[in-house]
């Protein structure tokens, strides 16, 4: 449980830098979210604030762990979820901007992704997880095993949400050429 829980927290934290870095792209898929309240939302100023709220949670989980900070996975992961289905619906193919490039659009893919957070978050509230920090420390062979299946589970997610829909199209075209 640890590791879906760090690879779901390491997501959120690399969101968050994205946001913080390059806040423009968030801006402009919130603004095409249409979302109540978008025009402040999708400003710089709060796109970072936001991007550094996200890379809070996901470093409050990574090095602290406990309920709270599961809570607060979850509740960040409902939002996003939520974001991303109205994106879906409203601005299909938009880019999301969740990473701070300009080349992620939304899809269905992603908000699978946002919503297993969710339950990954809750579970985690309902049985409390140690940080991911000290469970990887100090358990020798085992503790370097979760660590690297956990970065590799974060990073198989973000491919689910940029990459996976880019090549899927992409098929698509070449199926269609023949």
């Amino acid at each position: 449980m640890v590791g879906l829980l760090g690879a779901f927290a390491l997501l959120l934290a690399g969101a968050g830098v994205g946001k913080f870095r390059r806040p423009g792209s968030a801006g402009r898929a919130i603004a095409a979210a249409k979302i109540p309240g978008g025009r402040l939302l999708a400003r710089p100023p709060v796109v970072r604030l936001t991007g550094a709220v996200e890379l809070l949670i996901g470093g409050y989980v990574i090095g602290w762990g406990g309920p709270v900070s599961a809570a607060l996975l979850a509740v960040s992961y409902g939002l996003l979820t939520a974001i991303a289905w109205r994106m879906v619906r409203v601005a299909p193919g938009q880019d999301c901007g969740c990473f701070g490039r300009s080349a992620e659009p939304i899809t269905r893919w992603h908000l699978a992704v946002d919503g297993a957070g969710v339950p990954v978050g809750a579970a985690a509230v309902l049985w409390p997880q140690p940080s991911v920090a000290s469970a990887v420390s100090g358990q020798g062979t085992q503790g370097v095993a979760v660590a690297v299946l956990t970065i590799l589970l974060a990073w198989l997610c973000f491919v689910l949400m940029t990459a996976l829909p880019d090549l899927l199209d992409l098929r698509t075209k070449v199926t269609t050429v023949r």
